[in-house]
């Protein structure tokens, strides 16, 4: 069975694993294990050990405490699609071009980092509970068995536009109620299979997505209540979209429970980081598997008078935690530049000791992870939102963030030195600071050109195979604007 044959078997079916590669021989396959735990929604500066001061995060805290902690880690995108896209492909979104998720789906011309470990030998599961997700959208290339956690919309809905992910039922009941045990527990039935076949050399990739954080903000108890016990107003954190009372024009102290509820899923999906880091622990495997904590996208809690995510390129939708765990082979510490979403899978192409990719447009972070300073200037990160009516691009740097509105041809310019929170735009001028800024975006687009000419593939138009429709599960999410969900 060829690679590109047997990526496309692995959306049809889960597969029984071998001790050996993917296609049926006995080839044994050294390596670290991988975990990429993909926190939907998880702004950085939510999190204890990016200096938040509740407590919302002692099991991740202690993860980052013993690994590599990545400052300003910046995702390409303020929403879930493209952001995946970008971590499994390594390109920016222009460039992979799934940037929407109506008749969008990744090119099988990609070979994505899943993809990269199953041709290595690897066996590979992923386990996902937001529906942009989904193997319609082109995701699950790469991996042996891709399972969605929560239905929300049967099978037969499905349609071939991938229309069925923006529809008002699908949106609203992809977020009610609880998905994090869901997801535990696939990944629970995988790893009791993986585990012994790891410790004699089989190592195994896997990719889990927790859902949780992302609204409603309903959290189960005792975390409903763990950071505003006192609260006795009406706001319950539910439809926290659709409820139009909610909004920054609310009252300041129903504003700080909609936070606290935030924060009371942080501290619940922070419960299930340490139930996997416990499982590794007690197979033995945590010193012989590299553990990843990212996020897809931060979110909006009033900061800019909005709500959700999908709508800017402000820091608290872009900026995202990345921390780095690999026991005796990662050097502790924390890197203050500029990292990106497309960075993640060269680092752990390159601690795997497996080659890159030719399409990549990311560095490796891996020499950074060892102790080694970082080699040369870091490359200023590109994040857009080219979709529900938005055409925006950011050029950010470690001083300074360019907002470039395509539609209106309005740049903007943010000193995040002097403005952290980003409250005082200001307009692009014919200074010294303000032609190097322009200059810099000049290479960006030129480079994000030159990616988009040597893309292996175009954009596909989505198309669900009845063997799909009826083995995968599939969510609904949401877009953003006036009738759509973030």
């Amino acid at each position: 069975m060829t690679p590109r044959t047997r990526r496309a078997a692995s959306l049809l079916v889960p597969v029984a694993f071998g001790l050996g590669a993917c296609d049926g021989s006995d080839v044994r396959v050294e390596g670290p294990n991988v975990v990429l735990i993909s926190i939907d929604t998880l702004r950085a500066d939510h999190l204890g050990c990016y200096g938040y001061e509740r407590d919302t995060s002692p099991i991740i805290d202690a993860i980052a405490a013993e690994g590599v902690l990545f400052e300003q880690h910046i995702t390409s995108a303020p929403w879930t699609l493209p952001a995946h896209a970008a971590l499994f492909t390594s390109v920016p979104d222009s460039v992979h071009g799934v940037v929407d998720p109506i008749n969008t789906r990744l090119s099988e011309a990609y070979q994505t980092l899943p993809e990269s470990f199953q041709d290595a030998g690897y066996r590979t599961a992923g386990f996902f509970a937001g529906p942009y997700l989904h193997p319609a959208f082109g995701l699950g290339q790469g991996f042996d068995r891709y399972v969605d956690c929560v239905q929300v919309v049967a099978d037969e809905d499905l349609d071939g536009s991938n229309a069925w992910s923006m529809t008002k039922p699908v949106m609203r009941a992809s977020h009610h109620g609880v998905t994090n045990d869901k997801v535990y527990g696939r990944w629970k039935e995988f790893f009791d299979e993986a585990a012994p076949g790891a410790a004699d050399g089989a190592p195994f990739f896997a990719f889990v997505h927790l859902w949780d954080v992302h609204f409603d903000f309903t959290p189960p108890a005792p975390y409903d209540t763990m950071f505003d016990p006192d609260y006795e107003g009406r706001v319950t954190g539910r439809d926290f979209f659709y409820d139009a009372s909610i909004n920054a024009a609310m009252d300041e102290r129903d504003k700080q429970h909609i936070v606290a509820l935030y924060d009371g899923e942080i501290r619940w999906t922070d419960v299930v980081v340490g139930r996997i880091r416990d499982d590794l622990a007690a197979a033995g495997l945590l010193e012989n598997t590299i553990l990843v904590l990212t996020s897809d996208h931060g979110t909006e809690l009033f900061d800019h008078g909005g709500k959700g995510h999908r709508s800017t390129l402000y820091e608290e939708q872009i900026h995202i935690p990345l921390i780095v765990h690999w026991p005796g082979r990662v050097v502790a510490g924390r890197h203050s530049g500029v990292t990106r979403m497309i960075d993640v899978g060269p680092t752990l192409l390159e601690l795997a000791d497996l080659p890159s990719r030719t399409t990549s447009m990311g560095r490796s972070l891996a020499g950074i992870t060892r102790g080694e300073a970082a080699a040369g200037d870091a490359p200023p990160a590109v994040s857009e939102l080219i979709s529900v009516g938005q055409n925006l691009r950011s050029v950010r740097t470690a001083q300074d963030k360019i907002v470039h509105d395509a539609t209106s041809q309005i740049f903007r310019w943010f000193d995040l030195v002097g403005d952290p929170r980003e409250d005082a735009p200001m307009r692009l001028g014919d200074d010294e600071r303000s032609r190097g800024l322009l200059s810099l975006y000049g290479e960006v687009q030129a480079e994000l050109r030159g990616g988009v000419e040597g893309r292996p593939g175009q954009v596909e138009r989505p198309e669900i195979p009845a063997a799909v429709q009826r083995s995968l599960q599939a969510n609904g999410y949401v877009g953003d604007g006036a009738d759509e969900e973030r």
